[in-house]
Formats: structure tokens, C-alpha cells, sequence
């Protein structure tokens, strides 16, 4: 996913995004299909606690329609990213109980194998939550989908799909004769060409160390790097190999060449914000920021932008993928009303809506959707799907326990490199030998 917030950093550090105003319809027919007694969780209430998010600011004008459609009350609480992390870490592993829905991100691991969250399972089978086939559980993007999955048990759906897709300005591109870079040697040539120091950057991509991590781990995999020995259950760091040194080189001396003054500092904010606002002429990173930067409101570049996939490296081209969840609380005290919730958020009619509303989802059937396309980039629609649609070699957020570890010391080593501390096998390597440590101590 696009952002890896650390822990320790939870009560020392607020980003205070604001909130992102998005197009939506101001009256929604209710329709929701199948047999499902959507009232009967009648009289009851909800907690559902979001960071914030583009996704969280869009589906908050659709939850009167739940409450009609289930006469259940349902507040929405949505924080900036560490003080939404540091609640939810206390109401859940306390068993408070305050939340009933969370959103949830690659903390998955750690909430599900400490009994925070509760197995989604049984109740996607159960027909007095989810009508099977209107629900379509098939139809969430694979890459995604694998990420709800803790030895073999679903602990989330998804909400959000975003992969490594390149935003370029096509008349920025086209005045200067450049063709769209399809390769990271491409990538970086063009990137110095268009670089104008104090003016418009060659290329945006994050700097700062929580957020590099995952921008730069998609960097590893088309190079034929691994960032662990095994995704799925990781004993060693391999984010030291020969690719692994060479991917993370490029990534550096991108930004060092080509890209903005104080890049060490980016996290994806600055980075959208730089986009927006012209002082870039190409940008790598999360496929989700298209309705930002698409905002005439909020943007200077709106339609302007061209959308390609990931360049690609020795490897291929390897786009790392991530997704936002909804989780259900084990302490929640409604947990039939949570359930519903979650079957009409993440249902495919309500993922239709949202995705016409911000350009987002989960949902295969979302983005090949001819209303989504006739409303969005048809190019950007695309990239993303096709970025989004293996399962593998793209795994995604490490699924370790040591997650804070993994971003302090691979993220650091990373940064480090951008710095020109020291070059990237010396900080690569040294950052190993401690992950390595961090992996063993966290069995």
C-alpha cells in the first residue's frame, strides 16, 4: 500500500492531511439485491474508525444509506494517519471495544495472530450477511485479496487497490520531443533531460525513509531482487543481493540527478503536492492519487497527465501492489451490524459507486467499468489494472510481524543511499545484518 506509518512514531508524529472534497450524487437509489433482512441489526449503532484517506472522505455521503436501508446508526471517525494507528492499536489490543470496523493496512499480520480482528469467514457464508452471488467474492483483484489472508483464515476485505503506475505531463513530454520511458535506463534519461533545477523536477518519487520502502520495493523486483528469502514467511533479508544494490542505485540517482531539493523529506504528500502544482514533469507512485491530480479544483496539471505502467528493469516490470482493508473489531459488541456494514461497503453496488465517485476500489468489475472509464483516464484505468492483476512476483507489503523494524532499517538504508551517506551495497548490506536480527527476535 502506498503508506507504511511506524509505530514508534505514533505519538511523535501527526501529517495533518486535510481533508479531500470529492464529486459524489447527492441522492443514491436503494438497491441493494438478494435476500439478505438488511434490518435486522435495527436500532443499533457503529464505530467505524478510518484513517484519513480519499477513500474515507468518499463513502462518508453514502452512509445515510445504509442507516435507511438498516436503521442502523453508523459514526464514522477518521484521523490523521499516526493518531488513527495509535487508537486503534490501544482500543484493540485492550478489547475496549470503541471500534467496530477498522480500516486496516499491512498490520494485518500483527492484529490477526494476537486475536484483535475477527475471522471473516463465517460470515461471508452466512446468507443472513452476504448474499453470495450478488457479493461475487471472485471479483476482488487477486493481488489484493491475498493480502486478507492470514494462514488461511480472512481477516479483512479490501477497499482499495493501488499499484506503481508513472504520472507524466504529456505536453511537457511532447514540447520536448521525449517519448513516454517504458524502461528505467529510459526512465532516468529522460528524468535529467527534463530536469530544471528551482523550476520543475525531472521526476517525483518518496525520499523520505518510512515512505521509500514501498516505492523502492517494486524498484527491487524489476531488477530480480527479493526484499525477503520468502514473502509469505520471511527468515532472511535479501534486500542485500547484487539486483537489490543495483535497483535501489537507480532509485537514488533518480532523485540525486533529476530529482526536488529536500527529496529526502518526501513522504507521498509533498510528492502529490509537488505533482499538483507543475514542479514536476513525471512522477512514479501509487495509482490512487488520479483523482488528486486529476482535481481541477486542487490540481494546476488536470488533464494534462499521461498514465503509463511500470518501467520496466533487467526483470521486467514489477509494480508493487497494496490495498487498504476493513476488518471487523473481536471486541466489537455489534458484530451482526458490523458484518452487514461490511457486506454492503465492500459489495460490488457500492464499490461501483464509490469507484465513479474517487476512482478507486478493490473490485475488477470496478475498474473495467464502462462508467469508470468514461469518467477517468481511460489509460490510467489500464495501468492500473494491469499492475494490480498478479499475484506474483509482486507480494506486497512484507507480511512480517517486524513491519516497523522492516521500514526503519530497509526504508533508512534506502534513504540513506539518497543522501549519498554511503553508496547502496554498504548501507544495504549493514541494513540486512540487522534486519536479520529483527526477523529472529520477532518469532
Amino acid at each position: 500500500m502506498a503508506d507504511y506509518p511506524s509505530r514508534r512514531r505514533l505519538l511523535h508524529r501527526a501529517f495533518g492531511i486535510a481533508a479531500l472534497t470529492l464529486p459524489f450524487a447527492s441522492t443514491m437509489a436503494l438497491s441493494q439485491s438478494g435476500s439478505i433482512d438488511w434490518q435486522q441489526a435495527k436500532g443499533t449503532s457503529l464505530f467505524v474508525g478510518m484513517n484519513k484517506h480519499v477513500y474515507t472522505d468518499t463513502i462518508l455521503p453514502f452512509i445515510p444509506e445504509f442507516e435507511k436501508l438498516t436503521g442502523i446508526k453508523v459514526q464514522v471517525e477518521s484521523y490523521s494517519q499516526d493518531e488513527y494507528m495509535n487508537k486503534r492499536l490501544v482500543d484493540l489490543s485492550s478489547g475496549a471495544g470503541t471500534f467496530d470496523v477498522v480500516m486496516m493496512d499491512q498490520s494485518i499480520v500483527q492484529y490477526s495472530k494476537a486475536g484483535w480482528v475477527e475471522p471473516l469467514d463465517a460470515y461471508l457464508v452466512n446468507p443472513k450477511f452476504v448474499d453470495a452471488a450478488a457479493y461475487d467474492v471472485n471479483d476482488f483483484l487477486p493481488s489484493l485479496t491475498k493480502n486478507t489472508f492470514i494462514n488461511d483464515k480472512r481477516f479483512a476485505l479490501p477497499i482499495t487497490g493501488e499499484a506503481q503506475i508513472l504520472y507524466y505531463r504529456k505536453d511537457v513530454l511532447e514540447k520536448a520531443g521525449l517519448a513516454v520511458p517504458t524502461t528505467f535506463d529510459e526512465l532516468y534519461k529522460t528524468a535529467v533531460k527534463l530536469n530544471d533545477p528551482g523550476k520543475m523536477a525531472g521526476i517525483l518519487l518518496r525520499g523520505e525513509k518510512i515512505h521509500t520502502a514501498w516505492n523502492s520495493s517494486g524498484f527491487v523486483w524489476s531488477y530480480g531482487g527479493k526484499i525477503f528469502d520468502n514473502a509469505a514467511n520471511p527468515t532472511k533479508a535479501t534486500f542485500d543481493s547484487p539486483e537489490a544494490i543495483a535497483a535501489i542505485t537507480m532509485y537514488a540517482k533518480l532523485l540525486q540527478d533529476a530529482g526536488p531539493v529536500g527529496v529526502g523529506n518526501y513522504t507521498w504528500y509533498e510528492t502529490v503536492s509537488d505533482f499538483q502544482q507543475g514542479k514536476a514533469a513525471m512522477y512514479l507512485d501509487a495509482s490512487v492519487f488520479m483523482s488528486q491530480i486529476e482535481d481541477p479544483k486542487k490540481s494546476t496539471v488536470s488533464g494534462k497527465v499521461g498514465y503509463a505502467g511500470m518501467p520496466a528493469g533487467p526483470a521486467g516490470a514489477m509494480a508493487n501492489t497494496g490495498a487498504w482493508m476493513l476488518s471487523m473489531s473481536a471486541s466489537s459488541k455489534n458484530k451482526p451490524g458490523a458484518a452487514l456494514f461490511l457486506s454492503w461497503i465492500t459489495g460490488k453496488e457500492t464499490s461501483l459507486k464509490i469507484g465513479e465517485a474517487a476512482g478507486i476500489g478493490a473490485r475488477k468489475s470496478v475498474f473495467e467499468a464502462p462508467s469508470l472509464k468514461k469518467k477517468y483516464p481511460a489509460a490510467w484505468a489500464d495501468a492500473t489494472i494491469k499492475s494490480m492483476m498478479p499475484v506474483e512476483p509482486t507480494p506486497g507489503p512484507p507480511r512480517i510481524t517486524a513491519i516497523d523494524e522492516w521500514l526503519d532499517i530497509y526504508g533508512g538504508a534506502v534513504n540513506a543511499t539518497i543522501l549519498k551517506q554511503a553508496d547502496a551495497k554498504t548501507n544495504l548490506t549493514a541494513a540486512a545484518e540487522r534486519m536479520d536480527k529483527a526477523l529472529a527476535r520477532s518469532k
